[in-house]
């Protein structure tokens, strides 16, 4: 594109790339700047440094991105062929073009300009949001210059303030007074460059308090002394309402909620529920250095693995279960939901963590009704057959194996019927237990009916000793009662072609083998 009509602009104006490429600077930039790298930032500075990169710079290009709006300024120090000079710098951006366009007003020359111009400032910076002004260093911070269009934002006019009418101290909000003389006295003895103040509140002639954002630069005298301060001021009333409504909802909320910086990894604002869910105070929430760490360890993972997609700039929902750590060391399970806003001029995950401990325990309990033998513990005949298809689809699928037992307790009716059910449902249970005990955590052991069970060994070529170990294990206890008790096992292997019948109908045969053999042994088909 044909840029040359920008040298007929008698300001610095530069033409930038998303990567803050220089893609045009015209006649007078040069002239200002001279000809310098191939980046904004390398040629107003210079430096190979980014504008964020250096203390107390705001990135226009970034600043405009967070705040999400076409147009926006902020004040920079730049290195000029004349030395340092402060300039405005608005930029606005063409999506069409994907590029960003800046604008360079040299803040001295513009205060002398408008002071010149007297009544004739209306043509100069007379609208828009951006009210700029110069004030005394004395008590009140009486106004030397001010531009025209502060009539709309506090509805003085300038001929108010610059009479002595108005002076700009009184019109910070009690509640803020103090906050703002001390970032004043701060600044000015610690002798900065610039500042921008805290958020604070300012009344408008109608008696109606808005916030504005303060941005100072101090005015000094040929002996280096602070005789005023220059500046600029724009109304953020609205981005305040929010995030008042925001903190109303939040602490209104039934759920815990925290505002996650996903960027700098840290929390910056937590609810009182969310104190009651951790056993924290907000203070020891907010300066936890590294947020993860209230996350149970095995659950890490997967919070990280979000992290990384919000900061790859996903702003989707996310939702999932996980473990929290708690004071003391407890955990508990919570639902988290993530949605991306912008705070502060940030993109903050807005985050909501519903305890389900008590949801998560019911379902375990549920769980273990519908899956295990409310006798013995061990998983009943529902449950035996699920990990039984599943291995089989395995082993079709993967071409591996696993093996299996079955087995059970010979001559059980007679000790029913000498000792009653209650010793044999002991019987039962001892034997379950002591079966367990010789099983890897991977076999999984269930009662099949009766006294009858069944041991699926994933990974198993070779079923003969597991189920030997069982036989001897089950033969070498101690049962109360002085009881003799043992167990007769079938086994076999998963073979090509097997089906769940198939298995069945080799073990069962195995297991009758074994009984016709003389029981207490061990038969493999």
């Amino acid at each position: 594109m044909d840029y040359s009509a920008l040298d007929l602009i008698p300001e610095p104006i530069l033409v930038v790339d998303q990567e803050y490429k220089l893609v045009f600077a015209n006649r007078r930039a040069k002239e200002v700047y001279g000809e310098g790298p191939q980046n904004c930032y390398g040629l107003s500075h210079p430096s190979e440094m980014h504008c964020h990169e250096i203390k107390k710079h705001f990135c226009p290009v970034n600043n405009l991105r967070e705040q999400e709006v076409e147009r926006s300024g902020v004040i920079h120090v730049h290195r000029t062929l004349q030395g340092d000079k402060y300039f405005y710098v608005v930029i606005g951006y063409d999506p069409k073009r994907n590029l960003y366009a800046e604008v360079h007003i040299d803040l001295f020359e513009l205060v002398r300009v408008l002071k010149v111009s007297g009544q004739r400032t209306e043509f100069l910076l007379s609208s828009g949001p951006v009210v700029f002004f110069q004030c005394k260093k004395e008590k009140g911070l009486p106004v030397e210059f001010i531009s025209q269009n502060v009539a709309e934002l506090l509805g003085y006019t300038a001929e108010d303030f610059l009479s002595g009418r108005v002076s700009y101290g009184e019109l910070v909000h009690p509640e803020d007074v103090e906050r703002f003389k001390g970032e004043v006295m701060y600044h000015t003895e610690n002798k900065s460059p610039f500042w921008t103040h805290q958020d604070y509140r300012l009344r408008r002639k109608d008696g109606v308090y808005i916030w504005v954002y303060d941005h100072k630069i101090p005015l000094l005298e040929d002996g280096g002394e602070v005789v005023g301060y220059y500046g600029y001021i724009m109304d953020i009333t609205e981005k305040h309402e929010q995030e008042e409504l925001f903190h109303v909802l939040a602490e209104s909320n039934p759920y815990a909620v925290l505002l996650y910086d996903f960027k700098d990894n840290r929390i910056i604002y937590v609810n009182g529920n969310a104190t009651r869910l951790f056993g924290c105070s907000k203070e020891e929430l907010l300066a936890i250095s590294d947020p993860t760490s209230l996350v149970y360890p095995a659950d890490r993972r997967r919070v990280l693995e979000n992290i990384a997609k919000r900061k790859e700039g996903y702003d989707g929902l996310i939702s999932y279960k996980m473990r929290v750590i708690t004071r003391g060391g407890g955990t508990k399970w919570v639902k988290l939901t993530s949605v991306v806003t912008h705070y502060k001029g940030k993109r903050v995950s807005v985050i909501t963590l519903v305890d389900i401990s008590r949801d998560i325990k019911r379902e375990k309990q549920l769980t273990r009704l519908a899956t295990r033998d409310k006798l013995t513990g061990a998983f009943n005949r529902h449950a035996l057959l699920h990990d039984f298809e599943r291995l089989i689809a395995q082993c079709r699928r993967y071409d591996t194996y696993f093996s299996l037992i079955m087995f059970d307790i010979d001559n059980f009716k007679a000790f029913n019927d000498t000792y009653g059910h209650f010793v044999g449902d002991r019987v039962l249970k001892e034997t379950v237990r002591v079966a367990k005990r010789t099983l890897r955590k991977s076999d999984i052991l269930g009662r099949w009916g009766g006294e009858e069970f069944l041991v699926l060994l994933p990974m198993t070529p070779e079923p003969y000793a597991p189920a030997e170990k069982i036989r001897r294990k089950i033969e070498a206890y101690g049962h109360r009662h002085n009881l003799k008790i043992t167990v007769s096992l079938g086994a076999t292997v998963y073979r090509k072609g097997d089906t769940i019948h198939s298995m069945l109908l080799r073990v069962d045969e195995a297991l009758y083998r074994a009984k016709a053999e003389g029981k207490n042994r061990v038969v493999v088909l």
